[in-house]
């Protein structure tokens, strides 16, 4: 949650974009083997790098491509776990790709 915020909110020449990618392959190749909460984050991560780090966006859509639909127990609740490559191109589809937030509620 924290580092979705820093993406949010940082502007990208702030960010460690190298850090980011090797985050992003080690979420690609961890994720299967994840806790429930962390699959939860983990996908949220994708989501926010290709929302948030233009540079990024590519490789957060290939990143969400392999991901597809992750699996995450939500018990019984109304929680729904965005499927991340729908959700990136949407947000590129609105134009607002790299558009950064002033505040995060972190």
């Amino acid at each position: 949650m924290y580092l979705a915020a820093i993406l949010a909110t940082r502007l990208d020449k702030e960010l460690d974009i190298a850090e980011i990618k090797r985050l992003m392959r080690r979420v690609v190749q961890e994720i299967d083997a994840a806790p429930n909460r962390v699959r939860y984050t983990m996908n949220g991560f994708v989501v926010s790098v290709g929302a948030y780090v233009k540079p990024l966006l590519q490789d957060a859509q290939g990143a969400a491509k392999n991901l597809g639909t992750v699996l995450v127990d939500v018990g019984e609740t109304a929680c729904k776990v965005p499927v991340a490559l729908p959700y990136i191109q949407k947000i590129e589809k609105m134009g607002r790709v790299g558009r950064k937030r002033k505040t995060s509620k972190c």
